[in-house]
């Protein structure tokens, strides 16, 4: 211990002798270690970090799926009796996203609501802070019973300790609080934290005996569900299990079940989703920022082991082992590398700061990424790691110096053995080759981003403000108070000054939220299992004009469309290509899977065809679509479209004014430009190529400066025999062409070791490309050429140092 101490005290000494070179291996330490442990920090909390449930690793996800292997929903009816009949579970339970009203406060307030079956909590294994959670029973209709957030209670209810048994008002209908949950809790995961849980009998109402409800209807699919496997239980045993339980109610219930299965999934890789291989190929990409790193600090070491061989001799000569010296050495990098981590640290809190502002919405758990014990391990782990990299070959280069060359030597600088030479040569082979794999990944990356922002969505962003009004059962019960109030609203907003065009619509393109059903064309009957899928849409007003969608045939919809005229149907293009080839659709008639009663769906005319719109994202291909008009199913909120002609957002406290005026306790929510939706749908390929460029140009910087050091150096051990050269009769040119060609040389060893490396490993991104080959040449080659001006002008500068040299000075020196 007294040994280690001693050498402590005389390494950092020495650090602090050397400002100059200690500052610049901190630094650049700094770099990789820093963004290493903020990459690590999203990982973590994203990744790896348990869910904050009771053994969360037998959580898992459950959900219907198409003969297509789409995914759907679940509908109440097939999770109850997956709970009444699966033998994997030990608890299931549903749930679905919705909102409700809170009228009480300076103004309505819209509440993040999950409607969830009372199997829920207890199945999370979570009690609450006050009160209870759901009984069973109350899973029956007429059971109004609600649970409140942490948050909910002290934001809406001034955290009242006798909250517990009260009534409160949503959306005009009476609750009574059961319970309150503790502080943190959140389910499900999710960006916007939810405000309360209500049972499920409340989606068990319904408006008259001959309707059925929410909790009814086995084709309606619109709940998701959630699992606790029994211990020892795989998840491979619960999907053959769910396997038995859907074969029985398919043949049970051929035209609702039939042609779908289930699937089932961890809950956590559920809700990580597409995040998990976009955060693991940044988590691998910046670790190559890290090798490059510790091949910089390793050639300063090399660099500074040389000037320090007559130390090592004199050590040798008295009586120094060669274990001992390299405990030496090894002690000096370590202490570099800790003071280079303490250093990473600070970047890694900055860097996670960044991380969370610039990673977009939909990234899972995001909000929990913290510098947690977890990363501090990490951080100090990678730190002495790289302390033993690039410290290790350094100390034993230097402990293996000979005392009879030391000494032989005596005064004269003379340049570098062909031993010495080699390993820092092969360090910056490994840099160049690491730059340019990352710089192929990011040129990639770019390449796609730029052809996706090119991708026509299908209509015109510009200037589009969107929103919605929920209008809750209370008011707007009756489907003629619904017309009514989207008819007037509608005419409000289209009268305000520089409003072009507005319409409405369910559901909005690219918000997340989707409809779909199958639907049958007249003349071609179809078992309803066998029926083609088609997503679903409801619109209103002059939508199609508002959004921009060309018209292509027929005729858009118009007021008359109500329920006394005849029942119409628009198409997209999709559909009509797929479904009606080489003939005219209008006219056609077709049974979409949707009508405002208890009877079979009607047949509707279709009257017009528009341009396919990509609801689900750029990426994909749209779908074939039907839109119903609104006056003839209205019993769902939609969102306002107002194309404008100046910024939309001016509009926002306009549009307010005149709900207002309308029913002052009417929320306006989900206040969006339609810009903003498409952006959101990039947000993920944005997050990932920003990210990937920066550890590329970080890389890029690295590898130039330790190609730099080492070319600069090389001139200041070669001084003497340039002089000689220059002497003799050598050139400006000659000294140029030879010290550019020595670097230059390893420039392209490492462009050649990258660009095969780079071919083999960006076959690893085919999923977040698009439109470009992983193998681009386009890319390839620009990559290259940059890559090799970079070195190029690495070389160049120390190489015009070279030609400025003076024999005489260099011989007299010598």
């Amino acid at each position: 211990m007294l040994t280690l101490l001693h050498d402590l005290r005389y390494s950092l000494r020495l650090l602090l002798k050397q400002p100059g070179f200690t500052a610049i291996a901190i630094i650049t330490l700094a770099l990789g270690v820093g963004a290493n442990s903020a990459i690590f920090s999203v990982v973590n909390g994203v990744l790896l970090k348990p869910l904050p449930y009771s053994e969360p690793d037998r959580l898992v996800a459950m959900w219907e799926t198409r003969n297509d292997d789409s995914r759907a929903n679940a509908s109440y009816p097939n999770y109850v009796d997956w709970r009444a009949q699966s033998t994997a579970f030990e608890q299931i339970a549903a749930y679905y996203n919705n909102s409700l009203t809170l009228v009480d406060g300076p103004e309505p307030s819209n509440l993040q609501v999950v409607i969830t079956s009372p199997d829920l909590f207890p199945l999370l294994r979570v009690n609450p802070q006050l009160g209870r959670t759901f009984l069973p029973e109350e899973e029956k209709p007429g059971n109004r019973a609600v649970v409140l957030s942490h948050s909910a209670w002290r934001k809406h209810f001034g955290s009242d300790p006798n909250i517990v048994g009260q009534q409160i008002k949503l959306s005009g209908d009476g609750f009574t609080v059961v319970g309150v949950m503790p502080e943190g809790f959140n389910f499900p995961v999710q960006a916007d934290p939810v405000d309360l849980w209500v049972s499920s009998a409340l989606a068990g109402e319904k408006e008259s005996e001959e309707d059925e409800s929410m909790t009814e209807q086995r084709g309606f699919r619109a709940w998701s569900v959630i699992a606790r496997l029994k211990p020892g239980v795989t998840v491979e045993q619960a999907q053959a299990d769910m396997e038995r339980v859907m074969d029985g109610l398919r043949a049970q219930y051929v035209d609702e079940v039939g042609g779908y299965s289930a699937a089932i999934k961890p809950y956590l890789s559920d809700i990580v989703g597409d995040a998990r291989p976009a955060l693991l190929m940044l988590f691998g990409a910046v670790g190559f920022v890290l090798l490059i790193a510790c091949a910089n600090v390793a050639n300063l070491l090399l660099a500074r082991a040389l000037a320090r061989r007559h130390e090592m001799a004199v050590r040798s000569a008295l009586g120094a082992g060669w274990g001992r010296i390299v405990r030496q050495l090894l002690t000096e990098s370590m202490l570099l590398a800790l003071l280079g981590g303490a250093a990473g640290l600070l970047v890694a809190t900055w860097g996670i700061d960044l991380l969370k502002s610039i990673s977009p919405e939909e990234l899972p758990r995001v909000q929990e990424v913290v510098l947690d014990g977890r990363v501090l391990g990490f951080t100090a782990l990678i730190s002495l790691l790289t302390g033993l990299v690039f410290g290790l070959a350094p100390a034993l280069r230097a402990a293996r110096t000979d005392l009879n060359e030391v000494l032989k030597e005596g005064g004269r600088s003379g340049g570098d053995s062909l031993g010495r030479t080699r390993v820092r040569s092969a360090l910056v082979i490994v840099e160049v080759a690491v730059a340019l794999i990352l710089l192929v990944g990011a040129g990639l990356l770019i390449n796609s981003f730029f052809r996706l922002q090119r991708v026509n969505p299908g209509f015109d962003p510009n200037r589009v403000l969107t929103l919605s009004v929920d209008l809750p059962d209370y008011k707007y019960g009756e489907p003629q108070q619904l017309i009514d109030f989207n008819r007037e609203f509608k005419s409000r907003v289209e009268r305000l000054p520089g409003v072009v065009a507005v319409g409405m619509v369910f559901p909005l393109p690219l918000s997340g939220s989707n409809a779909g059903t199958r639907f049958e064309i007249e003349g071609q009957p179809v078992e309803r299992s066998q029926r083609p899928a088609v997503d679903l849409r409801v619109a209103s007003g002059d939508y199609f004009r508002a959004m921009n969608i060309p018209l292509i045939a027929g005729r858009d919809f118009t007021e008359r469309d109500d329920l006394k005229s005849p029942l119409t149907v628009i198409v997209n293009d999709a559909l009509a290509q797929r479904y009606f080839p080489n003939e005219n659709p209008i006219g056609k008639r077709i049974r979409p899977g949707i009508s405002i009663d208890a009877g079979d769906p009607p047949y509707r005319e279709i009257i017009g065809v528009v341009g396919a719109v990509k609801h689900d994202g750029l990426k994909a291909d749209p779908r074939p679509e039907v839109y119903l008009p609104f006056s003839q199913v209205p019993f769902m909120t939609l969102s306002l479209v107002a194309r404008t002609q100046a910024d939309p957002l001016s509009l926002v406290g306009a549009v307010r004014d005149q709900v207002r005026e309308m029913d002052k306790e009417l929320p306006v929510d989900d206040v969006k430009t339609l810009e903003q939706y498409l952006s959101g749908s990039v947000a993920q390929p944005r997050f990932t190529t920003l990210l990937l460029v920066i550890f590329a140009g970080i890389a890029v910087i690295l590898a130039a400066i330790g190609l730099y050091g080492v070319m600069a150096y090389s001139v200041t051990q070669r001084a003497h025999e340039i002089g000689i050269r220059m002497a003799l009769g050598a050139d400006a040119r000659d000294v140029l062409k030879m010290v550019v060609g020595q670097g230059m040389k390893l420039a392209i060893i490492g462009v050649v070791i990258g660009l095969i490396a780079a071919y083999l490993l960006t076959q690893l991104m085919v999923s977040f490309l698009f439109g470009v080959s992983a193998s681009d040449p386009a890319t390839f080659g620009s990559i290259t050429l940059l890559i090799g001006s970079i070195t190029f002008l690495s070389c160049y500068i120390p190489a015009r140092r070279a030609t400025r040299v003076d024999p005489m000075e260099a011989l007299r020196y010598e």
